[in-house]
């Protein structure tokens, strides 16, 4: 456990471009659902509805489309995405299944069977697999467990591992539920409420943490404990009016868009009791081409967004802090982070879609 970062004040992260090709060109961005990263900079970002992954190089310039909308080879319905090399692979959740191109020229290369019906961003672990997120029920129905299917990026071998959950959320107090009626509309977690982080090691097999304490777990099979790093923090209180505006967000988000439940369906549905009276130490966390962890701490700060870093040993590196108005605010937004950049996919003053790139900068660093 760190009680201080050992390299406090010589990280940032700098805004290096931002890509966001011309309305009408063919690289325009529509509606980015997932982006990663590869180790040379290409920023892949896969789109939502029109099912396919334009390709952009290192200056943001775009280069090419991979893939399309359909049920046939090489085609696909949704795109969950991760890179390794020269091959792109893209796991499709509406068919269960999971193909391979190569970045360079977007030739399809393999498909393979994996699981359906599980939205979620893909990782890759130490041994060089794509790591995605599946429903598979697991052995030990008494436990709960986080299910990942793996898989070679050339080839279509894969094996499913279970990593098991130290603690585990459940009871009412831990979820909202809608109602239409008497009718269940749909059940989503409590904003602040603890839960399990689950991420792919890319220098072994798994990095997992109940976010309730600041204590990550490094496990090799889901199973075993290869080592415990973390941080000393002090837990932060959240107010009756922070509660409240919570709840204000939440429901504003949802009912910005036509079809969702009645204001006042979601109002009576989210109750700000049950939000708790203290922040989690972070949301979530991932890991970047080099090994490193990025976790983002959960703050009642709006202005700006704030990442404790850990090396690739696990010391606890320094506090990094971006402006809020230039970092996606919800948590769920997916961030493809590389060896010296990190890409995310945002909005413009105008609502335009736009990825914006940052530099990983080390001061005093060649």
């Amino acid at each position: 456990m760190s009680s201080a970062p050992a390299d406090s004040g010589l990280w940032s992260l700098e805004l290096l471009h931002e890509i966001q090709p011309a309305e009408g060109a063919p690289g325009e961005l529509m509606k980015p659902n997932d982006i990663t990263m590869t180790a040379d900079g290409l920023v892949l970002v896969a789109e939502e509805g029109d099912a396919h992954v334009k390709v952009f190089d290192a200056n943001g310039a775009f280069v090419r489309r991979i893939g399309r909308r359909g049920s046939g080879p090489g085609e696909f319905q949704g795109a969950w995405i991760a890179a390794r090399g020269d091959t792109l692979l893209v796991q499709d959740p509406m068919a269960g299944r999971a193909s391979s191109f190569r970045i360079s020229d977007g030739t399809y290369l393999l498909p393979r069977a994996t699981s359906c019906c599980y939205w979620a961003p893909l990782g890759v672990d130490g041994a060089g697999r794509a790591v995605m997120p599946a429903s598979h029920s697991p052995p030990d129905t008494t436990r709960e467990a986080a299910t990942f299917i793996r898989t070679a990026f050339g080839s279509a071998e894969a094996d499913t591992v279970f990593v098991w959950h130290r603690r585990v959320p459940s009871g009412p107090d831990y979820q909202w539920e809608v109602n239409n009626g008497d009718r269940l509309q749909m059940v989503m977690s409590v904003p602040l409420q603890p839960r399990e982080v689950v991420v792919a090691d890319l220098r072994g097999g798994f990095i997992t943490a109940w976010n309730a304490e600041y204590l990550l777990r490094v496990t090799r099979d889901g199973s075993d404990t290869a080592a415990l790093f973390g941080r000393v923090f002090s837990p932060l209180s959240v107010s009756g009016a922070e509660k409240q505006a919570i709840v204000d967000a939440r429901v504003a988000s949802m009912t910005s868009s036509s079809g969702g439940p009645p204001e006042a369906t979601l109002r009576t549905s989210f109750d700000p009791a049950k939000i708790p009276g203290v922040r989690p130490p972070f949301e979530r966390f991932w890991v970047d081409l080099t090994g490193r962890v990025w976790a983002r701490r959960s703050l009642a700060d709006t202005t700006v967004a704030e990442f404790d870093l850990f090396g690739p040993t696990r010391e606890w590196l320094d506090v990094v802090r971006v402006p809020a108005a230039i970092w996606p605010s919800a948590e769920w937004t997916s961030a493809a982070w590389g060896t010296n950049r990190v890409a995310v996919p945002a909005e413009d003053d105008d609502g335009r879609p736009v990825v914006r790139v940052f530099r990983i900068v080390r001061k005093g660093a060649e």
